[in-house]
């Protein structure tokens, strides 16, 4: 059982395809690795220690982030998503006041810029040889009730020894459940008492960190921040069926308690703050997005709404320098303490949670025949592959708005419930409140949504995500915030009444939404039943789906060269969950090629054959086959990243805007990336020997998907003729002025070898686009024709010179309008081909 320091572990728990050579069924060692799209290397590994203070590195490892702790130090930060009793009690994680957590942890590991810089594509061996130090994120923790957290005590009037997620709102404790012994025909009740804490952090799920000004100056939270949420619900797992044989369940009383908390990390001063403003239901994730204006912060929560259904996607506004009582914070006061400046500068004291609506006509428009609160209408909507990809909503708020830490409520009287309230009449005759807005009905959904990824355009108040229960994707767009968030406020109560915004769904949950690119790997796990033929991730091998099945991890980056997501999927595939890429149209938010993704890697699954043979990355950790999944992604392209003179970027040069401008101008394959995987089946050996919960992985990765310059198409309104250009600036010059922007057209390849050329019908007022060197030539030598060359909007490769990976650009023509139209897609394709359309087939006019 070899106990190793932190990064002396070099082999990848990610893999290409299922291991089917015998080095790659060693305990100690990789599988196959040679990934078609990325390349991965070991940063770190649970169960790992800290070679001076011999702490180890806990799982499962879920949200993750780097930024410079000074300009020769990276920091990697992750949090572990652990449930205390409910999986494996971590060693206690000790505060300044004498308090101890179990459950999650946030760790922070320090690398050496300079070696961190080169590590991916280098030989300098493990990522121990530029380690520095590692710790936890914060030493001093406060509660819901706003104080700082002590040891536990039972004292209900002694509300600093306590946290909320055992604790009634008038301080009582409730206990979990105390377990007993089996007895005749009644099984026996794990003992679910912790042992290693006071209390414990519940399931730290995705997180995120967020610079201050990240939008401009002023513009944005005003502190360098981790966000992070418990998630989910506790009750039925962790409390006692209160009344015996129902109709009470533990559910009941984890709603009758302070619930999850929301958690806003001080990194500067280490020092993290519940923030019951953002909401005490649990979240996957807490993303801030741009507010586009200096006095609002806007925030998305999403998820699980603690496991209360159904409810909508959500958003939180807050109101930057207020306090909860609605008057403004002195932050030069000394009577003000250090918490309410923190959060009052950072909109967290004032503020409300808002919640997707739509009305009765657009519900219609989508295909929801009866709107009910009560239904999960938003699935419906996004497993219905024919219904509308674009509509318009609002985000409203329930009647509840937190109002301050001397009035502490109950998860069961926050907004929770209120989402669904519509006034329905229940069958014992008591009609419930309804909370609806006036006009609209709440656009509620299965509230297991996982990752959200906010648009890396700094200048957008955009973010997509992931519908987990669906398997869709979806993006929405505030493009009226900077109008409404300050000035919509007919009720002056400092916050908007409501942001309108225009929703995109980008994949529909439906079986052919999705194929993914494996690069001839991905192969899946053999299994003589139910993948005898082995079948590869091209398809969601376990459900037989080609689609998106159960997506968590989301990331949104963008380079010079393209906007892509990196999804990970939580499906429990016992083939290898998948990891993939999507390049989508920077503009539309849709999927370029069409439906079509790059996979990057799989992880694990039960019927992996390294599990079969009971191997691990560190050797003895292997403990038993479970599912695996991977768990987000960050960019970390800035950090890495040398100006012309050789150095690098400052702190001060990459603060604010700076990170942003930096990566979006480096192309795809210039990009660094950190994600993680969470491997239970390796957790034996040194990680239940340190104890750190369940095992897993910290890794630096990059991809090398096909990219290339996007060539833009729109539509002439007047005449329906098509134009495409690759000048963002005549594009946006011509949209809405008689033209109507359709997306990008297709990418011309960085490496493509044949001109496409444009030329100008200046008669007949039209634009003919070849890739034929004949053509070209035979219309410069027929001026007669009237066609006058352009020059060319990119490179391609020629009709009969495709290369490996390439996808055909059909050519079609109308000889009623004389018009031709290029597209990518074979669904477009054939229905211009229709009977009675007028367009016939010239077959593949060039490959990009």
């Amino acid at each position: 059982m070899p106990t190793r320091n932190i990064g002396e572990i070099v082999a990848l728990m990610p893999e290409a395809s299922t291991p089917d050579q015998t080095n790659e069924l060693k305990d100690g060692f990789s599988g196959d690795v040679d990934f078609p799209y990325a390349n991965f290397k070991v940063l770190a590994t649970v169960g790992e220690i800290d070679p001076v203070t011999k702490k180890a590195l806990t799982g499962y490892p879920d949200g993750q982030a780097a930024w410079l702790k000074d300009n020769d130090t990276v920091r990697v930060a992750y949090q572990s998503e652990s449930y205390a009793t409910m999986s494996n009690e971590t060693y206690p994680w000790l505060m300044e006041t004498g308090v101890k957590f179990t459950g999650s942890h946030i760790h922070f590991i320090d690398y050496d810029r300079s070696k961190f810089a080169t590590f991916l594509n280098d030989n300098s061996g493990p990522a121990s040889q530029m380690f520095k130090t590692s710790g936890e994120l914060f030493d001093r923790v406060f509660n819901a009730f706003g104080l700082e957290v002590k040891p536990k005590n039972t004292t209900k009037t002694d509300l600093a020894a306590k946290w909320g997620n055992q604790t009634n709102p008038d301080g009582t404790i409730v206990e979990f459940i105390s377990g007993s012994p089996a007895s005749g025909t009644t099984p026996a009740v794990k003992d679910m008492r912790l042992t290693q804490g006071d209390f414990f952090f519940h399931s730290f799920c995705g997180s995120w960190y967020e610079p201050a000004n990240k939008y401009g100056a002023g513009i944005g939270l005003a502190d360098d921040v981790w966000l992070t949420g418990e998630e989910w619900n506790i009750g039925n797992s962790m409390f006692a069926d209160p009344d015996g044989s129902g109709p009470l369940k533990g559910s009941d009383v984890a709603n009758g308690t302070m619930g999850l908390a929301s958690i806003v990390v001080d990194i500067k001063n280490e020092v993290a703050y519940t923030a019951p403003a953002l909401g005490q239901a649990g979240y996957e994730k807490l993303m801030p997005i741009n507010s586009q204006n200096k006095d609002y912060v806007l925030i998305v929560a999403s998820g699980y709404n603690h496991d209360i259904n159904p409810a909508p996607l959500k958003v939180y506004v807050g109101r930057k320098g207020f306090g909860a009582d609605g008057k403004v914070v002195d932050q030069a006061s000394a009577t003000v303490s250090e918490r309410d400046k923190f959060l009052a500068r950072n909109g967290l004291l004032y503020g409300q949670l808002y919640g997707m609506a739509a009305d009765s006509t657009t519900f219609a428009k989508l295909g929801i025949t009866t709107v009910d609160a009560d239904a999960k209408m938003l699935d419906s909507y996004l497993t219905n592959a024919s219904a509308p990809t674009t509509f318009s909503a609002r985000y409203y708020p329930t009647s509840f708005r937190w109002d301050g830490f001397n009035t502490p409520e109950a998860v069961k009287d926050t907004e929770a419930f209120r989402w669904a309230q519509d006034g329905d009449t229940s069958s014992s005759g008591i009609k419930e409140a309804n909370s609806q807005p006036i006009g609209y009905t709440f656009f509620n959904s299965d509230t297991k949504v996982e990752h959200p990824a906010a648009d890396p355009d700094i200048t957008k108040s955009r973010y997509v995500q992931n519908h987990t229960a669906t398997g869709a994707l979806i993006g929405v767009d505030f493009n009226l915030i900077a109008k409404e968030i300050g000035a919509n406020d007919l009720d002056k109560n400092g916050l908007p009444d409501y942001l309108s915004a225009n929703i995109t769904r980008i994949l529909s949950g439906a079986n052919g939404a999705l194929t993914v690119d494996t690069g001839n790997k991905g192969v899946g796990h053999f299994d003589a039943k139910l993948n005898p033929n082995l079948q590869t991730a091209q398809k969601h091998i376990e459900a037989n789906k080609n689609a998106m099945v159960a997506p968590d991890g989301l990331f949104w980056a963008k380079a010079s060269d393209a906007d892509v997501l990196i999804v990970d999927e939580d499906s429990g595939n016992d083939f290898g969950e998948r990891k993939f890429a999507l390049r989508i149209d920077p503009v539309t938010m849709q999927v370029l090629p069409d439906a079509t993704g790059y996979f990057l890697a799989q992880a694990g699954g039960e019927k992996n054959p390294r599990a079969l043979a009971g191997v691990a990355a560190n050797p003895g950790d292997f403990q038993k086959a479970r599912g695996s999944e991977f768990s987000g992604s960050w960019d970390v392209t800035g950090l890495v990243t040398r100006k012309a003179d050789g150095t690098f970027y400052t702190k001060a040069e990459l603060a604010g805007t700076g990170n942003q401008i930096v990566e979006s101008s480096r192309p795809l394959d210039e990009h660094v990336f950190i994600g993680v995987l969470q491997q239970p089946t390796e957790s034996g050996g040194a990680v239940a020997a340190n104890k750190a919960d369940y095992g897993g992985q910290i890794f630096q990765f990059n991809m090398d998907i096909p990219t290339g310059t996007p060539v833009y198409r729109l539509r002439d309104r007047a005449d329906g003729s098509h134009f495409f250009t690759n000048n963002v600036k005549e594009r946006d010059a011509i949209t809405g002025a008689g033209f109507t922007y359709e997306g990008v057209g297709f990418n011309t390849p960085n490496k493509g070898t044949q001109a496409l050329y444009r030329f100008y019908n200046s008669s007949k007022g039209g634009h003919f686009y070849t890739a034929s060197e004949a053509e070209k030539n035979a219309l410069v030598a027929t001026p007669s024709l009237g066609y006058a060359l352009e020059g060319n909007i990119g490179n391609v490769w020629a009709a009969g010179s495709a290369i490996a990976g390439s996808t055909p650009v059909y050519r079609l023509f109308n000889a009623g309008s004389g018009q031709h139209i290029f597209t990518t897609s074979q669904l477009e394709r054939s229905a211009l081909l229709a009977p009675s359309t007028g367009w016939t087939d010239e077959g593949i006019g060039f490959n990009v």
